[in-house]
């Protein structure tokens, strides 16, 4: 049971992580229709927004992984962080130069200190880490 709670705790955060980044393309593309046109670069302002947005959300899921840890937080959240940090770097190669390379490479460095914020902010106890 708590290796599925473990397993759960890492892929449903990080699923859900996807889910929200995924959500926000719609939302900016409502909130800003003129910028979001098909086969057009989106403007730097918009791209620097998304990953402010992007951020938040990695924080907000590495706080759910950690909530949602059976035990030995950490390696959970370390789990998480090592899920996206692969996964990011194998968006980033498939996405070079669709989008520009700051973006990317941005998102794959803000990853890490959002990761480390999230577990801070879910106030484990030290025994639980």
């Amino acid at each position: 049971m708590a290796i599925t709670k473990s397993i759960f705790s890492v892929l449903g955060s990080y699923v859900l992580s996807i889910i929200l980044v995924m959500a926000t393309d719609p939302l900016l593309a409502a909130l800003f229709p003129n910028d979001y046109k098909k086969g057009q670069t989106i403007p730097d302002g918009l791209l620097g927004l998304s990953t402010v947005l992007f951020t938040v959300i990695s924080i907000l899921c590495a706080w759910v992984c950690a909530k949602l840890a059976p035990s030995k937080v950490r390696v959970h959240v370390i789990a998480f962080f090592a899920l996206g940090e692969i996964m990011g770097g194998v968006a980033t190669s498939m996405n070079w130069g669709k989008v520009p390379h700051w973006y990317s490479i941005a998102w794959l460095l803000v990853w890490i200190p959002a990761i480390w914020v999230g577990w801070k902010l879910a106030g484990r106890q030290p025994e639980e880490q």
